[in-house]
């Protein structure tokens, strides 16, 4: 893994509150599927509704 990688797994630790890097990936992947929608399992992204939950 690279220095950048590395620094970038931290961030997402940091950023998801998970102590694992496998959690981190599941929220971050999760997060990414409902965000970005165009998919069969979400079809219209929830950009609004994730901000308002993140917020």
């Amino acid at each position: 893994m690279t220095d950048t990688r590395e620094q970038r797994m931290e961030y997402l630790l940091e950023a998801t509150g998970e102590n694992t890097k496998s959690k981190a990936l599941d929220r971050a992947a999760e997060f990414y599927l409902q965000m970005r929608g165009d998919t069969v399992a979400v079809p219209n992204g929830a950009f609004v509704e994730l901000m308002e939950k993140a917020e």
